[in-house]
């Protein structure tokens, strides 16, 4: 087979694990009820498309099919992402120049070995392509419906650990009420009705009858934590974002070894059969002596 079809053969395969890798992104963030299933599939896609991005920076020599198919990879990507096109096309670039670096790093490393350590080829380009990869994931998530579900999250202290909190607060809270009541006392033993209509009306809760002082302190205090932070729930999503950012971040520390070691692997299956090969050259390099 000529060297020409191999390497369509190495970018064809980029592109289209590239092309599930984008829909399993689509899936998960404008759909989501993923089942366990979905998620070992879609780690296994993004495996396999590391790979062959892996094997592609190093085994095709010609520059129009290597950008060539990662270009048409990153415009597959604006079929499945296209809400908002401005920062969408930022972050392609940056995956590009990610890509476009990674790719100089690979043949870099290669160009100054003696003995090839592809462990050694690999890890000198792949990480900042996993990078610009990551930050475009967050930009997708930053603008998908998901977020946005987030900007109206309603912030609620969990009842144990309020209970914790109040605990020894409560002796002190026990001196201002009517005698013979606590915070376990119902509410109504506690507060006139005219009270709870205005607790009601100025704070939004609702109080049942079955309710005890230490319900509606809860509820009250939560309002009240909502109600502060409300001007900054809109920094809620740039939070998740960045929050998204680190965890793949660390995710990648485990990935890169994966995608490194089966790249290996599948390489010696292709010079086992012929499909590449080890070639020993000899260059030519300048030295300056007295």
């Amino acid at each position: 087979m000529q060297k020409l079809y191999k390497e369509i053969i190495l970018g064809f395969a980029a592109v289209l694990l590239g092309v599930f890798c984008w829909y399993f992104l689509r899936y998960v963030f404008y759909i989501g009820n993923l089942t366990t299933g979905c998620w070992i599939a879609g780690g296994i896609l993004f495996l396999l498309w590391g790979i062959s991005l892996c094997l592609a920076m190093l085994l095709i020599r010609t520059k129009a099919i290597l950008y060539g198919s990662f270009i048409l990879t990153l415009i597959f990507f604006g079929i499945f992402f296209n809400s908002e096109p401005f920062y969408y096309l930022i972050g392609l670039i940056i995956l590009f120049i990610g890509f476009f670096v990674g790719v100089n790093r690979i043949r870099r490393e290669e160009e100054v070995q003696v003995n090839l350590n592809f462990w050694h080829i690999w890890k000198r380009g792949l990480p900042i392509f996993m990078t610009a990869l990551i930050l475009l994931i967050c930009l997708v998530y930053y603008f998908s419906p998901r977020i946005e579900q987030a900007r109206g999250i309603e912030i609620k202290i969990p009842r144990n650990d309020f209970n914790i909190v109040i605990r020894p607060l409560e002796n002190l809270i026990k001196e201002r009420l009517p005698e013979g009541t606590d915070l376990n006392s119902p509410v109504d033993k506690i507060l006139t009705q005219q009270q709870i209509k205005e607790l009601e009306e100025n704070y939004k809760i609702k109080i049942n009858e079955t309710d005890t002082g230490k319900d509606v302190l809860y509820n009250l205090v939560n309002f009240q934590i909502n109600n502060t932070s409300g001007p900054y729930k809109r920094f809620i999503p740039f939070g998740l974002a960045i929050a998204l950012f680190f965890a793949l971040k660390i995710l990648s520390f485990v990935y890169i070894p994966f995608v490194i070691l089966f790249s290996w692997l599948i390489l010696r299956l292709l010079m086992a059969s012929k499909f590449s090969k080890i070639e020993t050259e000899t260059k030519e390099v300048e030295t300056i002596k007295l």
